[in-house]
């Protein structure tokens, strides 16, 4: 099962962190024992802030749905280094490409709450990015196959393309563009 799970705040510190830890490891240990993993998307948090929530939670049933478009194009994050911090919880990726149009805090871009569920206040410029066809973004794609296949990872690439003028001739390009570099 993947899902957002809203910003993870960098600091432990932050009144909303042991909220969200308690929320996730409860759904978590839900699913664990009938085989379930949740999977947390990337995308708000850089990975070590992921990986660091995912091992204060500390449950069986969490991973990562790995979505590289998310993490360059929000939180200007290299989804190889994503890959190397987060390898031992990745679970799925998503293929998906996206350009960073300027530098921003991603917690303001996806609204991140206080802990009752009012707005923060938050002065920085919120993050900027678009989704473009698979190979025609920010993401380092035969590398970040490659360290994917260094990891050991053998799971499911799934082409994800959520706008764009023709959708169909988009997923039809990804397809193309993953089987020339991982065989089909």
């Amino acid at each position: 099962m993947t899902s957002h799970i809203g910003c993870i705040p960098d600091c432990p510190a932050d009144p909303l962190y042991p909220v969200m830890v308690r929320n996730v490891r409860e759904i978590a240990g839900y699913l664990a024992p009938m085989g379930i993993t949740m999977a947390i998307e990337t995308g708000p948090e850089l990975a070590d802030v992921l990986r660091t929530f995912i091992e204060t939670v500390d449950s069986p049933g969490l991973g990562v749905n790995l979505d590289p478009a998310n993490l360059r194009g929000v939180s200007c994050e290299d989804p190889v280094y994503a890959v190397q911090q987060l390898a031992p919880y990745i679970v799925h990726t998503h293929a998906k490409d996206a350009l960073n149009l300027y530098v921003g805090s991603a917690a303001k871009f996806y609204e991140m709450p206080n802990p009752d569920g009012s707005r923060r206040n938050i002065s920085a410029r919120a993050a900027g990015f678009q989704e473009v066809p698979l190979g025609t973004g920010m993401v380092p794609w035969d590398a970040y196959l490659a360290e994917l296949k260094k990891t050991g990872f053998d799971g499911y690439l799934t082409i994800e393309r959520e706008c764009g003028d023709n959708p169909s001739a988009d997923i039809q390009l990804a397809k193309d563009f993953l089987l020339k570099r991982i065989g089909g």
